[in-house]
């Protein structure tokens, strides 16, 4: 089940990344960072209180304060960063650095939780990998000025580093806490980071302007509803019942069904080098799947 859940999240967050990307046309990434993250926390509030998963048992202070930091980090800064690496890079280059994810989880595993992978889950691993890839070499819409292209590489690696530590520090508490409640405190954590940062924010009018009925709404909410509220829900499931290193693993496919979603919601060209990478990263998330993760 958590490497199921674990592939629909890379289904979810695919789609919510492409209807990201045709909401730039109306809003700002950080506008659209604080709009996902309090319509997601409404969602996630109401959910976990209409199947019953309040918790109503006591919780130490150092969880809360884990769930917490994992969601400022993970929410809050990493997917400001994502969005806003995705606006100056566009969804090819993006897709690049988006490669890190897998190696970041794998790395803060071994570092936090002691884990360790099988050769038949990191030959699969491999394969996911090249194929994103092979699927990010083709050509990109627009050239971009260098200092663009290096502050773009930097938003997303930070963006990738933040959310591998992040689900790996409250890993060890999915087993503790219903996992409804735990999203949703985890989504107050990133909405309460996106509160202080807002201040800061040099256009705060444009977070603003995102909460006002508008044309780019559907595509807003829609994003809002894959990207984080379904996607958060099943990513934290994928976690909770597989390894976090196959977990994350499988999640890297979410690159590949972008490339699909884009083809099918952008008409963006579906290549036959594209077809080649998907073929080559589902080989390999079958390989994670049937693979039995070293204790």
């Amino acid at each position: 089940m958590g490497k199921l859940f674990a592939l629909t999240t890379a289904l979810f967050w695919a789609l919510g990344v492409v209807l990201y990307k045709r909401s730039f046309t109306f809003v700002t990434p950080f506008a659209m960072s604080v709009f996902k993250t309090l319509v997601g926390f409404v969602l996630l509030a109401a959910t976990t209180v209409a199947i019953g998963q309040t918790h109503s048992g006591s919780v130490s202070s150092t969880h809360l304060i884990v769930i917490l930091v994992s969601g400022a980090l993970g929410i809050g800064i990493s997917d400001t960063l994502y969005l806003m690496a995705l606006s100056r890079l566009g969804a090819s280059r993006t897709a690049i650095v988006d490669c890190l994810y897998s190696p970041f989880v794998i790395l803060f595993s071994a570092l936090l939780l002691e884990e360790t992978l099988s050769r038949l889950a990191l030959a699969g691993g491999f394969l996911i990998l090249s194929s994103v890839l092979i699927s990010s070499n083709r050509g990109f819409e627009k050239r971009i000025s260098p200092k663009q292209l290096w502050e773009g590489c930097a938003l997303g690696v930070g963006a990738m580093g933040t959310v591998g530590f992040a689900i790996v520090l409250v890993k060890p508490l999915l087993q503790t806490y219903p996992l409804a409640w735990l999203s949703t405190v985890r989504l107050a954590g990133g909405l309460g980071a996106l509160v202080l940062l807002l201040p800061l924010h040099p256009d705060r009018r444009a977070v603003v302007a995102a909460f006002r009925p508008q044309p780019g709404w559907p595509w807003m909410l829609l994003g809002t509803l894959f990207g984080s509220y379904l996607s958060l829900m099943s990513w934290l499931a994928g976690f909770k019942y597989a390894q976090a290193g196959v977990a994350a693993l499988l999640n890297q496919t979410s690159t590949v069904f972008i490339i699909l979603l884009a083809a099918m919601i952008l008409r963006e060209p579906l290549t036959r080098l594209k077809l080649i990478a998907i073929s080559i990263a589902f080989a390999g998330a079958a390989m994670v799947l049937y693979s039995r993760a070293a204790a």
